[in-house]
């Protein structure tokens, strides 16, 4: 039997610290992407972003992230 690596699954922080994202959304990785940095990288082909929030960094889908 030979293990290989599925990928890795980036899930939305939500709008805020206190509330979960009301989508419960997740990247949709492409079929190329393995880990968390190239799953990102799908995400922001998707309008998704990556701010600072309480000292770490949070994954936030289009419809929780910030207006600018």
């Amino acid at each position: 039997m030979t293990a290989r690596p599925i990928g890795a699954e980036v899930s939305c922080d939500g709008p805020d610290a206190s509330r979960r994202c009301p989508e419960s959304a997740a990247i949709s990785p492409s079929l190329n992407s393995v880990t968390a940095t190239e799953v990102r990288a799908d995400g922001r082909a998707d309008g998704w972003t990556r701010r600072r929030r309480n000292g770490r960094l949070v994954d936030l889908c289009p419809t929780c992230k910030p207006a600018p």
